[in-house]
């Protein structure tokens, strides 16, 4: 497995590298692979984005249900007592 700092950085490194040899270098195929690289680097860093937003939703919904549980269950408790 990669380090999880070397992990977090490959989509800033793959943009980087894009817009720096399309830059540098004037070729079709340099222009190309340039143009994939920083592609395949915001891609990763949107879906990255994405996945983590939905995965804080759900942790915090199931928090939620998890309290909302809790709460209920003293009274349950007390009202089958009487």
């Amino acid at each position: 497995m990669l380090p999880r700092v070397l992990y977090e950085l490959l989509p800033y490194i793959y943009f980087s590298i894009g817009l720096g040899s399309g830059i540098t270098i004037n070729t079709a195929i340099v222009f190309i692979a340039s143009a994939i690289l920083m592609a395949a680097g915001i891609l990763i860093l949107t879906m990255r984005i994405s996945y983590r937003r939905a995965y804080r939703r759900s942790v915090r919904q199931a928090q939620r249900a998890a309290e909302q549980a809790a709460s209920q269950i003293p009274n349950k408790a007390i009202e089958s007592s009487e």
